[in-house]
């Protein structure tokens, strides 16, 4: 059942970290605990740095680190995801402080683990305690503070898909829930300016639309209102390359690419995706993987059993592959 975090954000919001009562453990990375410590002169019970999501090392992890009161996940998704494992498993408070809003690990119940270099996710256990410190996330690069407006700028594909599954497979449609991603999707327009800006009226618009998101996925069971074809394009990417990459980058890169699958208001999206900043030509992909990306596309969500989308309605010929690609760099 979904919880409601209590998020307080604001300049300095982290400074609170200093008046916890207890023995307090912090899962962070060198990083972020430096621009926090630049700020917040406060040392925990201990601290941690995250090395790695892998299964065997979050096992490793639970059995190791000392007791604590209060488990605090401070900086990105794997620093938040950590915190969260740890705290489901025995059972503690939890705060989290993300220092960087290019992913919602710090509003979802799920921990993104590795087994076997595959993401798998496992726990169940919503953040009640979230701390948006403005100072702290402005420091990160703005480039990867505006690619977490991917996962809501994807509501427009997504949606799209859901009702294709519904109306070709019969599969479970929700109008209401439809109705309140697409609400989402307005106020994602509506605060770009100042998303891409990295305001702190951007930052909060995120995590708010982040949770937001997160509830009405979490009353259905499922991710189908923010989840389409996009990011199967993002994860046939990550599996041919087998290299890692922002996530947001490659979600908009998939945005790009699917709505003119859809044939989906596809300037529209590519306006919204300029206005926010996103970088759907993602850094680091070249041109070949991304064709090597929609040819095999279709193969990939077959043999991975992949949800319905646009990939099972719509042939990905090599002309469409060509003046997409054209678009794309041209």
């Amino acid at each position: 059942m979904y919880i409601a975090p209590m998020i307080e954000s604001g300049a300095g919001a982290a400074r609170k970290l200093k008046t916890l009562p207890g023995t307090v453990l912090v899962a962070s990375m060198e990083i972020p605990w430096s621009l926090f410590r630049k700020q917040v002169d406060w040392e925990p019970f201990h601290l941690h740095f995250v090395e790695d999501m892998d299964m065997a090392t979050l096992e490793s992890l639970e059995r190791t680190l000392p007791p604590c009161d209060i488990v605090v996940g401070l900086g990105g998704g794997s620093c938040c995801d950590t915190a969260k494992y740890l705290a489901w498993k025995r059972g503690c408070r939890m705060i989290l402080v993300p220092t960087i809003v290019s992913v919602d690990a710090p509003l979802t119940n799920m921990v993104a683990v590795r087994v076997n270099k595959a993401v798998k996710y496992v726990g169940d256990i919503f953040p009640r305690e979230v701390i948006v410190d403005h100072d702290l996330i402005r420091q990160a690069p703005p480039e990867l503070n505006r690619a977490g407006a991917a996962d809501i700028a994807s509501i427009h594909t997504a949606l799209h898909d859901w009702d294709l599954a519904h109306r070709r497979r019969g599969e479970a449609f929700d109008a209401e829930v439809a109705q309140l991603a697409a609400d989402c999707l307005a106020e994602l327009d509506r605060a770009a300016a100042d998303v891409h800006d990295v305001t702190p009226r951007g930052i909060d618009a995120i995590v708010d639309l982040y949770r937001r998101e997160v509830e009405f996925c979490a009353r259905i069971g499922t991710s189908r209102p923010e989840e389409g074809s996009e990011h199967l394009v993002a994860y046939n990417i990550e599996h041919l390359t087998r290299r890692h990459f922002v996530h947001g980058d490659l979600v908009a890169l998939g945005i790009f690419l699917m709505t003119r699958l859809q044939d989906n208001r596809h300037k529209w999206a590519v306006d919204l995706m300029d206005r926010l900043g996103l970088r759907y030509r993602v850094p680091g992909v070249t041109r070949t993987e991304v064709r090597q990306c929609l040819e095999t596309l279709k193969t990939f969500v077959d043999r991975e059993k992949m949800f319905f989308s646009v990939v099972d309605e719509a042939p990905i010929t090599d002309n469409f592959i060509e003046d997409a690609l054209d678009a794309l760099y041209g």
